[in-house]
């Protein structure tokens, strides 16, 4: 029965008679040691026919075989609806299959599930087409410690989802403990910091760190530093914490601009960030010119957010400083995948 079973599966992807027949002839040519010849490519044959079916069962073969042929790896991928790692469970609980659109409900269940449970941008489709997706949480169940994602891939070329093949999923790590909180004033006199910065990092170069980036911004202020634009140096102590695991650690002007500096600690581990912006008596809010992204530290990551405004010294006294901050407990790593057939369940 097995070996019915496996011939079946791997009979698809046997070369050809033709082409059997085409290297024994060549074999024939070259060589007078014929049955030795014949041995030796029966051999290899063996191992090409076996080889992919049994990488595909282990996540290394598997990743190694995806990357040659993603067609063939979901081919010899198993169907697996659950899998448990680092006390999780993952499970597949239903599929949609229509026109370009592939969609499944995926529950994770564990100790460290909770509501506000995050994949971390870490999941992944694997599938034998070019293809976008979305992963989020619709649904969390307290008593269980599960909670419920929606997954949804669709084909880039609009193409329908191809009958009988298979999807995997897969997810390498999970957020939890997230905490969010919204439009908090922050305990900070801005008129203390109204002259320049008492000091500035090098009119960063982005070697000048380990990551640099800079987002948003228009304008002959934002345009002037082309890629770069001077930093504060972050101070031994924090002028404020707004909540645990993001500091305040410099404000000030450079080059005209109000600046001010967040430290979102452990960042890789947490995903901490923020989103900082001043506020007027009135409730209007003044947004920045700019943030930056940058980190120092080698071994000793410190990972930094900047926001950039352009407001006048005399105008300080008018704004307060407000922003969002979200933190989280931390991070579990894992391997999480599951395949499942593409037809509605």
């Amino acid at each position: 029965m097995f070996s019915e079973t496996y011939r079946s599966i791997n009979q698809p992807v046997a070369p050809s008679p033709a082409l059997v027949a085409e290297t024994l002839a060549r074999t024939r040519r070259y060589s007078r040691s014929l049955p030795r010849r014949v041995t030796l490519i029966a051999a290899v044959l063996a191992v090409f026919l076996a080889t992919p079916a049994l990488a595909a069962r282990t996540n290394p073969g598997y990743q190694l075989l995806y990357a040659i042929s993603p067609a063939a790896a979901q081919f010899f991928q198993p169907v697996r609806m659950r899998c448990t790692d680092s006390g999780v469970t993952m499970e597949v609980q239903s599929v949609r299959v229509e026109g370009n659109t592939a969609q499944a409900y995926v529950s994770l269940t564990g100790e460290i599930v909770d509501a506000t449970c995050d994949l971390y941008d870490s999941w992944d489709f694997h599938l034998p087409f070019d293809q976008t997706g979305t992963c989020e949480q619709v649904d969390y169940e307290a008593a269980t410690h599960t909670a419920t994602f929606l997954c949804t891939t669709q084909a880039m070329d609009g193409s329908p989802i191809p009958q009988g093949g298979k999807m995997t999923f897969s997810v390498q790590e999970i957020l939890s403990g997230k905490e969010v909180v919204e439009d908090l004033a922050v305990d900070l006199d801005l008129t203390d910091y109204a002259a320049d910065a008492a000091f500035t990092c090098d009119f960063g170069q982005p070697e000048d760190f380990d990551v640099y980036d800079r987002t948003g911004g228009s304008g002959a202020a934002y345009d002037r530093y082309g890629e770069a634009s001077p930093v504060l140096s972050p101070q031994s102590e924090p002028l404020a914490v707004p909540v645990e695991g993001i500091l305040i650690t410099a404000a000030g002007y450079a080059d005209g601009l109000f600046h001010i500096q967040a430290e979102l600690k452990n960042k890789l581990e947490t995903d901490n960030h923020c989103w900082l912006w001043l506020e007027d008596t009135a409730g209007n809010r003044l947004e920045c010119l700019y943030s930056t992204a940058f980190c120092s530290g080698g071994e000793q990551r410190q990972d930094y957010d900047e926001y950039v405004f352009d407001i006048s010294p005399s105008d300080l006294e008018n704004y307060t400083l407000h922003g969002y901050f979200c933190t989280s407990s931390g991070r579990t790593a894992g391997h999480w995948s599951v395949t499942f057939p593409l037809e509605n369940t």
